[in-house]
């Protein structure tokens, strides 16, 4: 990993002690009693096409075009190591690729977290990768501005830390944090809202609890994005039933956005990220829970940072069109397998596709087993994400499988991602 130390901002004398301090003491906390911890797990999953969308087409006008896994196996040992001060997980993983053509295997290893704490009190300071993930939500969270964990995935794995220092203050009904998050990154130009994690930035979470109340404020100054504020409240209003909500004001944050050219077939991209400035996030939602363990949640959520309903009716009336260039101009059909390609970047421009989103899942949970289906909708076009799981767990095994459906009018930009279906198996053993 490179690091640039061309931050302008002063670096307080305060920081540089506490890295001393933690420096200190990770180097005598060697000699304390180390605890370890592991899962070897593996995944075996398969995905189908689906002939709505425009990526497909271009693999099959330019074959060699588009590097997809259709079906994968995956083999990785996790690693957990801790004592008084220090905190490690790491990862192995070996994983064999598109399965039944090219057979392409890979191996990597990883650092999930590498931190160091030291206690003073009520307060706590860490440095190194670390793991902080905030707000209340299941399906969204506009207030998870340091980690910024993608949501509703497949496998529930341990994601990989940012880099940090954090400080810390506990008593019984408040809780205040302070992070600086990856405080030795340079100021890079943020191509996308994948990268707005990757940026230095200030951030810092108030929490106060009110009897049954949960309340939440945060803040967040990037380098580049600028300023933002948040809130958010849990509150559990009867043994049963629980309420939250989430509130964030962006100042500023990148968006795809195409060029103006009227041309249908273009030699480079017409796609790129601009600054959008005064965005809303907002979610509300709930949760109840039965006697026998049956829980239905329900989460509505508004996502300023996503593309409008203009912007996505105009992208599926460009790619009706390419996809009619294909018989009148076969001539073109690689140019016309570039830009259909190219169709797909604002697809990963933003943590959801469409501003509106309504999530509902139903979940289970016995002794052993725990079965859950659950639905997103986008009403503005009717997409949705259809995803059925079945989880036991035995004392040192679990097995997970699981199917999820892409679908909805042929319009709807849920329709038009890459894969139609998904079905996957997942074994874990624990040591």
């Amino acid at each position: 990993m490179h690091f640039s130390f061309s931050f302008s901002a002063p670096r307080p004398v305060s920081i540089l002690g506490m890295i001393v301090a933690i420096a200190i003491q990770t180097g005598n906390a060697v000699a304390d009693d180390v605890q370890w911890t592991g899962q070897v797990r593996g995944l075996v999953s398969a995905q189908s096409d689906s002939m709505n969308s425009p990526l497909t087409l271009a693999g099959q006008l330019a074959p060699g075009l588009i590097t997809a896994s259709v079906n994968t196996a995956v083999l990785e040992t996790e690693l957990h190591l801790s004592n008084r001060h220090l905190s490690v997980i790491a990862t192995v993983q070996g994983r064999i690729d598109d399965i039944a053509h090219t057979n392409t295997s890979a191996s990597s290893i990883w650092v999930n977290e590498l931190v160091s704490s030291i206690d003073r009190g009520a307060w706590q300071f860490s440095a190194g990768k670390k793991i902080v993930g905030w707000d209340v939500a299941y399906g969204f969270r506009p207030n998870d501005v340091v980690q910024q964990e993608k949501r509703r995935s497949l496998i529930s794995t341990t994601v990989i830390g940012r880099p940090l220092l954090m400080a810390e203050y506990f008593n019984a009904d408040t809780a205040v944090s302070f992070v600086w998050v990856n405080p030795l990154r340079s100021r890079d130009t943020i191509s996308n809202s994948a990268d707005i994690a990757e940026e230095q930035a200030f951030a810092t979470r108030l929490y106060y609890r009110a009897g049954s109340l949960d309340l939440h404020a945060f803040t967040r100054l990037g380098q580049h994005t600028g300023g933002s504020v948040g809130s958010a409240a849990a509150w559990v209003a009867t043994e049963a039933l629980e309420l939250h909500a989430s509130l964030r004001y962006l100042q500023r944050c990148p968006v795809s956005t195409i060029e103006t050219d009227n041309s249908l077939i273009q030699r480079s991209s017409p796609w790129s990220s601009s600054i959008k400035k005064h965005v809303g996030q907002a979610l509300l939602g709930g949760t109840w829970t039965s006697e026998d363990q049956h829980s239905f949640l329900l989460e509505a959520w508004w996502d300023g940072t996503a593309l409008s309903g203009q912007q996505w009716r105009a992208w599926t009336t460009k790619n009706q069109q390419l996809r009619s260039s294909v018989n009148t101009l076969p001539q073109l059909s690689r140019e016309i397998a570039y830009n259909l390609a190219w169709q797909s970047q604002p697809l990963s421009s933003s943590a959801n596709l469409r501003r509106n989103n309504v999530f509902a899942r139903w979940s289970w949970q016995t002794s052993t087993w725990q079965p859950a289906i659950d639905v997103l909708w986008t009403p503005e076009d009717g997409g949705r994400i259809a995803t059925a799981s079945l989880g036991w767990q035995g004392d040192q095994w679990r097995i997970d499988g699981g199917f999820r459906q892409y679908g909805g009018p042929s319009t709807a930009v849920l329709a038009q991602l890459p894969a139609r279906q998904t079905a996957y198996a997942s074994a874990s053993w624990s040591f």
